[in-house]
C-alpha cells in the first residue's frame, strides 16, 4: 500500500489578522484533529535560550526593529526575519514529528515566510505543506480586529502594543505578500476564504498582484 502523504496546512501572516479562529475553524471543516500555533513554540525556545543568546528571539515579529535602529522599512524587515528564523528552528523539530507520525495538522501563527516554507517542503518530502498568507485589507480592519483581541485576552496577559505597531504590521504585511507573490503562496482575505471551503460558494477573495 503507498504510503501516506501527511497534509499541512499552514496559515501565517502579521499578528491580529484572524490565524488561529481561521486555524480551528479550517481544522474542523478538514477533519484535521491537530492543531499547532508557533506563539507557543517560540515560548518552549525561550524557555531554553536566553535573550542574551538570541536577542531576536525575545522580541516579537513587530518590534524586532529596534534591534536595527528606527522603524524604517529595512529595519523592520531585517528584524522580522531574524525573530522568525529563530522560531523556524523550533518549527522544523516540530514539523518532522508530524510527519514521522503521520498526523495531518493545521500550523498557524506569524512565524513564517517564503523561504521558511520552502525549506519545510524540501526537508519533508513525504508532507503536502499548503500554505495560504492571510491579510487584511485596511488599517481600520486592523485597528478593529486588535481591539476584538484585546477584549478576549486574560487581564494577565502580556501586553503585545499591537494597535502602538499597527503601521508596523501593515509595512510587514506589504513585506509578506511581495514575498508571497515571489513564491507562489495564496495570499487570502478571511472572510472570502472561509466562504470558499463551501463548494456552493463560488466567490474568492484571493489577491492578485501584477
Amino acid at each position: 500500500m503507498a504510503a501516506h502523504n501527511v497534509v499541512l496546512h499552514v496559515i501565517y501572516g502579521i499578528p491580529c489578522v484572524g490565524k488561529s479562529t481561521t486555524a480551528v475553524a479550517l481544522a474542523y471543516h478538514r477533519d484535521i484533529r491537530t492543531v499547532i500555533h508557533t506563539d507557543y513554540v517560540r515560548e518552549v525556545q525561550r524557555g531554553f535560550v536566553s535573550a542574551e543568546q538570541a536577542p531576536a528571539l525575545a522580541r516579537v515579529t513587530h518590534d524586532a526593529w529596534k534591534l536595527y535602529g528606527p522603524p524604517t522599512t529595512a529595519n523592520i524587515v531585517a528584524g522580522f526575519v531574524d525573530h522568525v528564523e529563530q522560531v523556524a528552528v523550533g518549527i522544523d523539530i516540530v514539523v518532522k514529528k508530524l510527519v514521522r507520525d503521520g498526523l495531518d495538522a493545521v500550523i498557524e501563527g506569524a512565524h513564517f515566510h517564503g523561504r521558511i516554507i520552502d525549506n519545510l517542503r524540501a526537508t519533508n518530502p513525504h508532507a503536502d505543506i499548503e500554505a495560504t498568507l492571510l491579510i487584511v485589507r485596511t488599517i481600520d480592519e486592523l485597528r478593529q480586529r486588535i481591539d476584538d483581541k484585546q477584549r478576549r485576552r486574560a487581564p494577565t496577559a502580556d501586553d503585545k502594543q499591537w494597535r502602538d505597531n499597527s503601521q508596523v504590521m501593515l509595512i510587514l504585511q506589504d513585506h509578506l505578500m511581495s514575498d508571497a507573490h515571489a513564491h507562489g503562496i495564496p495570499i487570502e482575505a478571511i472572510g472570502g476564504w472561509r466562504n470558499s471551503w463551501n463548494p456552493a460558494k463560488s466567490s474568492s477573495s484571493t489577491w492578485t498582484m501584477s
